[in-house]
Protein backbone atom coordinates (compact mmCIF):
# COMPACT_ATOMS: atom_id res chain seq x y z
CA UNK A 1 0.00 0.00 0.00
CA UNK A 2 2.69 2.32 1.29
CA UNK A 3 4.76 1.74 -2.35
CA UNK A 4 1.36 2.09 -4.68
CA UNK A 5 0.92 5.57 -2.41
CA UNK A 6 4.73 6.48 -3.02
CA UNK A 7 4.40 6.05 -6.92
CA UNK A 8 1.57 7.53 -7.23
CA UNK A 9 2.95 11.05 -5.29
CA UNK A 10 5.70 10.72 -7.51
CA UNK A 11 3.66 10.57 -10.55
CA UNK A 12 1.73 13.28 -9.42
CA UNK A 13 4.73 15.63 -8.80
CA UNK A 14 6.25 14.28 -12.33
CA UNK A 15 2.77 15.76 -13.78
CA UNK A 16 3.40 19.03 -11.63
CA UNK A 17 6.87 19.84 -12.53
CA UNK A 18 5.93 18.91 -16.58
CA UNK A 19 2.92 20.75 -16.42
CA UNK A 20 4.45 23.91 -14.97
CA UNK A 21 7.53 23.85 -17.38
CA UNK A 22 5.08 23.91 -20.07
CA UNK A 23 2.87 26.96 -19.09
CA UNK A 24 6.62 28.94 -18.43
CA UNK A 25 7.47 28.34 -21.94
CA UNK A 26 7.24 31.10 -24.43
CA UNK A 27 4.60 29.86 -27.34
CA UNK A 28 6.24 31.73 -29.89
CA UNK A 29 9.16 29.48 -29.29
CA UNK A 30 7.57 26.39 -29.15
CA UNK A 31 7.82 23.93 -32.02
CA UNK A 32 4.92 24.80 -34.27
CA UNK A 33 4.17 20.70 -34.00
CA UNK A 34 3.43 21.12 -30.71
CA UNK A 35 0.66 23.76 -30.98
CA UNK A 36 -2.80 23.90 -32.08
CA UNK A 37 -3.08 23.23 -35.82
CA UNK A 38 -4.55 26.16 -36.48
CA UNK A 39 -3.25 29.33 -38.23
CA UNK A 40 -3.43 31.40 -34.86
CA UNK A 41 -0.53 29.39 -33.77
CA UNK A 42 1.42 27.81 -36.85
CA UNK A 43 2.27 31.52 -38.19
CA UNK A 44 5.31 32.20 -36.97
CA UNK A 45 4.03 36.20 -36.09
CA UNK A 46 0.58 35.58 -35.59
CA UNK A 47 1.95 33.12 -32.39
CA UNK A 48 3.68 35.83 -30.57
CA UNK A 49 0.45 37.12 -29.76
CA UNK A 50 -1.48 34.28 -28.24
CA UNK A 51 -1.84 34.03 -24.54
CA UNK A 52 -2.45 30.29 -23.97
CA UNK A 53 -3.56 26.84 -26.04
CA UNK A 54 -6.71 27.00 -24.17
CA UNK A 55 -9.35 28.17 -26.70
CA UNK A 56 -11.61 30.50 -24.73
CA UNK A 57 -14.70 29.18 -26.61
CA UNK A 58 -15.14 27.21 -29.42
CA UNK A 59 -13.04 28.52 -32.08
CA UNK A 60 -11.01 31.25 -30.47
CA UNK A 61 -8.12 31.39 -28.71
CA UNK A 62 -6.60 34.82 -25.94
CA UNK A 63 -4.78 37.33 -27.99
CA UNK A 64 -2.43 39.68 -25.33
CA UNK A 65 -1.56 42.71 -27.12
CA UNK A 66 2.27 42.88 -26.86
CA UNK A 67 1.56 46.36 -25.20
CA UNK A 68 0.40 44.33 -22.25
CA UNK A 69 -2.61 46.47 -21.99
CA UNK A 70 -5.41 44.74 -22.70
CA UNK A 71 -6.71 40.69 -24.04
CA UNK A 72 -9.40 39.80 -26.00
CA UNK A 73 -10.66 36.31 -27.83
CA UNK A 74 -8.94 35.93 -31.38
CA UNK A 75 -10.46 33.31 -34.16
CA UNK A 76 -8.15 30.32 -34.55
CA UNK A 77 -8.32 30.45 -38.46
CA UNK A 78 -7.03 34.68 -38.34
CA UNK A 79 -3.81 35.29 -39.89
CA UNK A 80 -2.08 38.46 -38.49
CA UNK A 81 -0.35 41.09 -40.82
CA UNK A 82 3.20 42.19 -40.23
CA UNK A 83 3.49 44.55 -42.65
CA UNK A 84 1.09 46.41 -41.28
CA UNK A 85 1.66 46.06 -37.50
CA UNK A 86 2.55 49.34 -35.65
CA UNK A 87 3.92 49.83 -32.15
CA UNK A 88 4.67 53.31 -30.03
CA UNK A 89 5.68 51.63 -26.76
CA UNK A 90 3.24 50.48 -24.57
CA UNK A 91 1.00 53.25 -25.70
CA UNK A 92 -0.12 52.60 -29.18
CA UNK A 93 -0.74 49.40 -30.70
CA UNK A 94 -2.62 49.30 -34.46
CA UNK A 95 -3.00 45.70 -36.29
CA UNK A 96 -4.61 43.84 -38.89
CA UNK A 97 -5.76 40.27 -39.17
CA UNK A 98 -7.80 38.37 -42.35
CA UNK A 99 -8.62 35.05 -42.08
CA UNK A 100 -7.93 32.18 -44.66
CA UNK A 101 -11.09 31.72 -46.15
CA UNK A 102 -12.22 29.22 -48.97
CA UNK A 103 -14.41 29.75 -51.25
CA UNK A 104 -18.10 29.68 -50.12
CA UNK A 105 -16.97 31.30 -47.08
CA UNK A 106 -17.26 35.30 -45.84
CA UNK A 107 -13.91 37.54 -47.02
CA UNK A 108 -13.34 40.21 -44.03
CA UNK A 109 -10.30 41.44 -42.65
CA UNK A 110 -10.26 43.60 -39.26
CA UNK A 111 -8.35 46.87 -38.10
CA UNK A 112 -7.49 46.85 -34.40
CA UNK A 113 -6.31 50.27 -32.67
CA UNK A 114 -4.90 50.49 -28.82
CA UNK A 115 -4.47 53.72 -27.36
CA UNK A 116 -3.39 54.27 -24.18
CA UNK A 117 -3.19 58.34 -23.17
CA UNK A 118 -4.82 61.11 -22.00
CA UNK A 119 -6.52 62.00 -25.21
CA UNK A 120 -8.66 58.26 -24.43
CA UNK A 121 -10.43 60.32 -21.98
CA UNK A 122 -12.09 62.46 -24.56
CA UNK A 123 -15.05 60.15 -26.08
CA UNK A 124 -16.26 62.54 -28.48
CA UNK A 125 -12.48 62.90 -30.36
CA UNK A 126 -12.04 59.44 -30.26
CA UNK A 127 -15.73 59.15 -32.27
CA UNK A 128 -14.81 61.53 -34.52
CA UNK A 129 -11.38 60.37 -35.82
CA UNK A 130 -13.57 56.85 -35.88
CA UNK A 131 -16.57 57.88 -38.21
CA UNK A 132 -13.66 59.98 -39.98
CA UNK A 133 -11.62 56.66 -40.78
CA UNK A 134 -14.20 54.50 -42.02
CA UNK A 135 -16.73 58.10 -43.86
CA UNK A 136 -19.27 57.32 -41.37
CA UNK A 137 -21.53 60.37 -39.94
CA UNK A 138 -24.68 58.56 -38.23
CA UNK A 139 -24.68 58.04 -34.35
CA UNK A 140 -23.36 55.20 -32.53
CA UNK A 141 -25.39 52.42 -29.73
CA UNK A 142 -24.10 52.55 -26.94
CA UNK A 143 -23.74 49.99 -24.17
CA UNK A 144 -21.93 48.91 -20.83
CA UNK A 145 -19.93 45.55 -20.20
CA UNK A 146 -18.56 44.56 -17.21
CA UNK A 147 -15.72 47.76 -16.78
CA UNK A 148 -16.00 49.44 -20.08
CA UNK A 149 -18.29 51.48 -22.33
CA UNK A 150 -18.58 50.17 -26.35
CA UNK A 151 -19.94 52.26 -28.43
CA UNK A 152 -20.96 50.23 -32.02
CA UNK A 153 -22.38 51.27 -35.59
CA UNK A 154 -22.77 49.72 -38.90
CA UNK A 155 -22.15 50.64 -42.99
CA UNK A 156 -23.25 49.21 -46.06
CA UNK A 157 -20.95 50.78 -49.29
CA UNK A 158 -20.78 50.45 -52.85
CA UNK A 159 -17.89 50.61 -54.97
CA UNK A 160 -18.48 52.97 -57.94
CA UNK A 161 -18.22 50.21 -60.09
CA UNK A 162 -20.45 48.34 -58.26
CA UNK A 163 -18.64 45.28 -58.45
CA UNK A 164 -18.16 45.51 -54.83
CA UNK A 165 -20.08 46.11 -51.62
CA UNK A 166 -18.17 46.21 -48.16
CA UNK A 167 -19.90 45.96 -45.12
CA UNK A 168 -18.29 47.53 -42.21
CA UNK A 169 -19.15 46.72 -38.07
CA UNK A 170 -17.33 49.05 -36.12
CA UNK A 171 -16.89 50.51 -33.06
CA UNK A 172 -15.34 52.03 -29.73
CA UNK A 173 -14.13 49.79 -26.31
CA UNK A 174 -13.46 52.47 -23.75
CA UNK A 175 -12.13 51.46 -20.35
CA UNK A 176 -14.53 53.00 -17.39
CA UNK A 177 -11.62 52.78 -14.97
CA UNK A 178 -8.34 53.92 -17.07
CA UNK A 179 -6.69 56.05 -19.96
CA UNK A 180 -7.34 52.97 -22.30
CA UNK A 181 -9.70 52.40 -25.34
CA UNK A 182 -9.52 49.82 -28.40
CA UNK A 183 -11.12 51.05 -32.13
CA UNK A 184 -12.53 48.10 -33.27
CA UNK A 185 -13.35 47.86 -37.73
CA UNK A 186 -14.52 44.53 -39.26
CA UNK A 187 -14.80 44.42 -42.71
CA UNK A 188 -16.91 42.23 -44.86
CA UNK A 189 -16.68 41.98 -48.69
CA UNK A 190 -18.92 41.07 -50.97
CA UNK A 191 -18.50 40.65 -54.65
CA UNK A 192 -21.33 42.15 -56.52
CA UNK A 193 -22.42 38.94 -58.40
CA UNK A 194 -25.65 36.69 -58.65
CA UNK A 195 -25.70 34.44 -55.70
CA UNK A 196 -23.41 36.30 -53.67
CA UNK A 197 -24.25 39.01 -50.56
CA UNK A 198 -26.86 36.50 -48.78
CA UNK A 199 -24.51 36.99 -45.88
CA UNK A 200 -25.94 37.00 -42.23
CA UNK A 201 -25.77 40.10 -41.44
CA UNK A 202 -27.06 40.21 -37.91
CA UNK A 203 -25.04 36.92 -36.94
CA UNK A 204 -22.00 38.94 -38.36
CA UNK A 205 -22.90 42.03 -36.38
CA UNK A 206 -23.96 39.85 -33.05
CA UNK A 207 -19.93 38.05 -33.69
CA UNK A 208 -18.03 41.49 -33.70
CA UNK A 209 -19.92 42.52 -30.71
CA UNK A 210 -19.31 39.53 -28.91
CA UNK A 211 -15.62 40.03 -29.68
CA UNK A 212 -15.70 43.59 -28.68
CA UNK A 213 -17.36 42.58 -25.68
CA UNK A 214 -13.91 40.15 -24.67
CA UNK A 215 -11.61 43.08 -24.37
CA UNK A 216 -10.09 43.31 -21.10
CA UNK A 217 -7.44 46.20 -20.32
CA UNK A 218 -4.79 45.94 -17.55
CA UNK A 219 -4.69 47.94 -15.10
CA UNK A 220 -1.54 49.94 -16.60
CA UNK A 221 0.72 53.14 -15.55
CA UNK A 222 0.11 55.96 -18.08
CA UNK A 223 4.03 56.17 -19.73
CA UNK A 224 5.31 59.08 -18.36
CA UNK A 225 3.86 59.29 -15.33
CA UNK A 226 4.98 58.66 -11.22
CA UNK A 227 3.17 55.84 -9.73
Amino acid sequence: MKRSLCLFVSVLIILIIDGCGFMGKDLADMDPKDLPNETAFQDDFTREFMASIEPVEDGYYEFESKTGGYTMKYPENALMNKGFYERKMNTFERLRYAENKDEDDIPYYVIATYDHSHSSQDIDSLLYLLSSSVKYDGDFEEFEHQDNTIFFATKEKTTKSKKTTWYKFFGLVKSNNSNQSLEYIYNVQCENQPGNCSYDLETIEQKVKDIMKSVEFKDMELEGEEG
